[in-house]
């Protein structure tokens, strides 16, 4: 081995500043031969001079060839900055092109180490970045880097879809209140949902719907606008697959609520059902779509529920009705009929009439429980 600092190593030197400085990039091929030529230690000492240079035009460029030839990987070169938001403004370009760059970095970001904890922090923020940046121009960036992850680590969609419930939080109420703007604002307004999709969570569906849906269930998860614009998302992108996982979740959620009664629990089972059914461009349709749901669960829920666990279910629903804001999803529960056992038609009538007495209250303007946001409400129960 050599280690020996050949004539040629200050030319090359030279050369990457060079390029760094400028947006030709027709000569990669060439520079690599010049770079092969290195012995180790002036691959070592190429590696150094390169992360002690200013990031400029060039430098992504120059980089995806140091790490191409492995004699300066993505990772080294991230972990080499002190300053995050230096770190910062760089993955804003190893996320446009390159992109084999921002894989090393998910990859190793899912090492048990401290070098994949400190990377899968400085992704976390970046990723926290790039997805606010999208809400305020959706074609800012099209999430084509993703295509290079396809396959890679569940951890890494994982992190992806964390970042993304996390972008608004607020409470169940609040979720109640704003469903349909917020499902409108992801279909209409956001493009990085669907571009996620078709570029990284398509060929990961069923790991995906799972995954939000445990978020969604987690005590006192308060990140519902981004979990029910991702549930539609999934669910609108290919209904053929997620339909009847989706449908099969809700069948044991409500089997839960009914053993396990709880208020926040089916306001979830709730909105969930109307998420996962907002998947055609026709609000008709889609309403028609979660009143079979409706139907064929609730309505028909004395075929599969015991008279106390069909009680259970009654009473919560009694309990969801002023959180109410939607005249139709409303009319959906006042029109569909329960289907009562033995001694339980009461529940049913009372049920039916709140709903009607509180379309009543919805039509003349009177608006659902109204919480202080800035506080863990009632509903965690």
């Amino acid at each position: 081995m050599h280690y020996q600092i050949g004539a040629g190593f200050q030319l090359i030197c030279n050369t990457l500043k060079d390029k760094t400085e400028s947006d030709y990039q027709c000569q990669r091929f060439e520079i690599a031969e010049l770079l092969k030529t290195l012995n180790a230690t002036e691959k070592l000492l190429i590696a150094k001079y390169f992360c002690k240079l200013p990031w400029n035009i060039g430098s992504l460029y120059v980089l995806g060839i140091l790490h191409e030839l492995r004699i300066l990987t993505a990772t080294e070169f991230i972990l080499s900055y002190n300053s995050s938001d230096d770190v910062q403004l760089i993955l804003n370009d190893f996320f446009e092109s390159e992109f084999e760059l921002i894989t090393n970095l998910f990859i190793n970001s899912t090492m048990d180490s401290g070098n994949g904890l400190r990377l899968n922090e400085i992704l976390e923020v970046s990723l926290e970045n790039l997805f606010k940046d999208l809400i305020a121009k959706p074609d800012l960036n099209n999430l084509s880097y993703a295509k290079y992850i396809n396959n890679a680590l569940l951890k890494i969609i994982q992190k992806h879809l964390d970042v993304i419930v996390r972008l608004h939080q607020s409470s169940i109420t609040a979720a109640f209140q704003n469903f349909s703007s917020w499902i409108n604002e992801g279909v209409d307004e956001l493009k990085f949902p669907k571009d996620l999709y078709e570029n990284l969570l398509a060929n990961h569906l069923e790991e995906s719907l799972n995954y939000i849906l445990k978020l969604a269930n987690m005590e006192n998860f308060r990140d519902w606008k981004f979990y029910l614009i991702l549930l539609q998302t999934l669910c609108s992108a290919n209904n053929e697959k997620a339909g009847p996982f989706v449908r099969k979740h809700l069948k044991a959620h409500l089997k839960q609520c009914a053993t396990l009664p709880g208020k926040r629990s089916m306001m979830n089972l709730l909105l969930t059902a109307r998420a996962s059914n907002a998947v055609t461009m026709d609000i008709s349709k889609n309403l028609d779509l979660y009143a079979n749901w409706y139907k064929n669960n609730i309505g028909e829920m004395k075929f599969f529920l015991k008279a106390d666990e069909f009680h259970n279910v009654m009473n919560l629903l009694d309990q969801c009705i002023a959180y109410e804001s939607e005249l139709d999803y409303l009319e959906i529960h006042a029109a569909i009929s329960i289907s009562p056992p033995v001694l339980c038609g009461k529940i049913v009538q009372s049920y039916k009439s709140k709903c009607k007495q509180r379309l009543q209250q919805i039509k003349k303007g009177v608006p659902g429980v109204n919480v202080d946001e800035s506080i863990i409400i009632e509903d965690s129960n």
